[in-house]
């Protein structure tokens, strides 16, 4: 049975060589963030992207990036992680960063360690879902935008039971809203609304996680000359779009089929991920 491996300190590991993880910040107090990338024949793409985010993460939580977690190196380790875990096919690869060292909510030091886990994921690179997801709001917890909101933080329990909402309604996902009853975000996933031909998604000042998909479809938006607005999203808008589609790292671009009453197609979700596959290397 081939052991399970694992990144920590700047090294792939067994599981036996991981730090007992209930006495870590990142577990006694969420003191932390994460990041999760797709890695396809071997390669993460949009790692510059994903590697921004954890920099600006870092810089947020007021943490200090280890030699080992500069961009090349981590880029490196990752990519060897997926290699000598001897998994058929794409991987998920999730790094959790944490501050490191003791203390109670005073920190005794601000340096940054991490634990990169990886585990099969199903397809082979970025794919359109056959079928269309049935989405639904969710209302019971609102999100409240701060300038940590834009991260993927270890305190995730709004994105919990937001997931827990849509098993529980049989839906594809849900919508999540802000403080002000604006739409920002799915469980998972950035959302848009396509409204004659222009992409529309939230701004970041109301509260998105600020996705890596998110990001490369606004600039290959752009290079294609389709209007993008970032903007203010209310639910009824869910009702006049042509399209709605989701978008992360994972997954790439999936299609909503519908809200309710509302039916949607995938005609620009379809042509913007085929054009992301053009301009991603696999190979």
């Amino acid at each position: 049975m081939v052991s399970r491996k694992f990144l920590y300190s700047g090294a792939v590991v067994n599981e036996h060589q991981l730090p007992n993880a209930f006495e870590s910040r990142g577990f006694l107090y969420a003191d932390g963030f994460f990041e999760t990338m797709r890695c396809i024949n071997g390669r993460i793409p949009l790692f510059h992207l994903h590697y921004g985010r954890i920099v600006d993460s870092a810089s947020a939580y007021k943490m200090d990036l280890p030699q080992w977690m500069q961009e090349g190196s981590l880029l490196t380790l990752l990519e060897e992680l997926s290699r000598e875990s001897a998994l058929n096919g794409d991987t998920r690869i999730r790094l959790t960063i944490y501050r490191d060292g003791e203390g109670g909510y005073t920190p005794t030091t601000n340096f940054a360690t991490a634990i990169g886990s990886v585990e099969h994921t199903e397809g082979n690179g970025f794919e359109l879902n056959e079928k269309g997801l049935a989405i639904g709001l969710y209302q019971e917890l609102a999100k409240t935008p701060s300038r940590i909101s834009n991260l993927k933080n270890l305190h995730s329990q709004l994105y919990v039971q937001a997931g827990n909402f849509a098993k529980y309604k049989g839906l594809g996902d849900v919508l999540i809203l802000n403080d002000y009853n604006q739409l920002i975000e799915a469980t998972s996933s950035n959302i848009f609304l396509v409204f004659n031909g222009a992409l529309h998604t939230p701004k970041l000042e109301a509260g998105p996680v600020g996705g890596v998909m998110r990001a490369a479809v606004i600039n290959l938006a752009l290079k294609l000359n389709i209007k993008v607005y970032e903007c203010n999203l209310e639910a009824h808008e869910l009702i006049k779009a042509d399209e709605v589609f989701l978008t992360n790292a994972l997954k790439g671009i999936q299609w909503v089929a519908s809200y309710r009453t509302k039916r949607y197609f995938n005609k620009t979700a379809s042509m913007l991920l085929e054009k992301l596959n053009e301009e991603i290397s696999f190979t």
